[in-house]
């Protein structure tokens, strides 16, 4: 069952979060960091919904099991660009063991029909392109490449052999 995202679904929600942050912390430890406990991340995602983002939780046998975050950004008509109204899709997680099981796709296409209720003519992401399952997701709910944005830090990083 999918249900919008209230403030009494955090303390279920912060795990999840969780685990995806730990997927950015091992990949781009550089810009992400794991210190925050479930209570930071439960305060994180409610000052998210306060800022004006929607949220959606699956719900199993009365628990979440994946949820998908997500916010409206008008972007105003300028001298070479059109005025139009985006869905930005920010987070999607589900549980490990719930994954394989279409619920990231049925969460994203509430998220379709709720975008397009709000006046959105689309929707965009941004995919770090190590997330291969985040990547084939988007891909298969009909996402194309639009823009690329490439990174290069500027302060060493630990971690990285390469510093050329």
């Amino acid at each position: 069952m999918i249900d919008p995202l209230s403030k009494h679904d955090l303390p279920q929600v912060a795990p999840l979060l969780r685990g995806l942050n730990a997927l950015h912390v091992s990949r781009v430890p550089h810009r992400f960091h794991g210190a925050s406990d479930d209570a930071a991340l439960g305060g994180f995602l409610a000052q998210q919904l306060d800022d004006g983002a929607f949220g959606l939780v699956y719900r199993a046998e009365g628990v979440v099991r994946g949820y998908l975050l997500w916010r409206v950004r008008d972007i105003p008509a300028s001298a070479v660009e059109q005025g139009r109204r985006v869905a930005l899709l920010d987070h999607i997680a589900v549980a490990p063991s719930w994954r394989r099981r279409g619920i990231a796709r049925r969460l994203a296409r509430r998220f379709e029909s709720e975008a397009r209720a709000t006046g959105c003519d689309g929707w965009v992401v941004s995919v770090h392109s190590f997330n291969a399952a985040s990547w084939a997701l988007m891909r298969g709910l009909g996402a194309r490449d639009a823009v690329q944005i490439l990174e290069k830090p500027l302060v060493s990083d630990p971690g990285c052999t390469d510093q050329a």
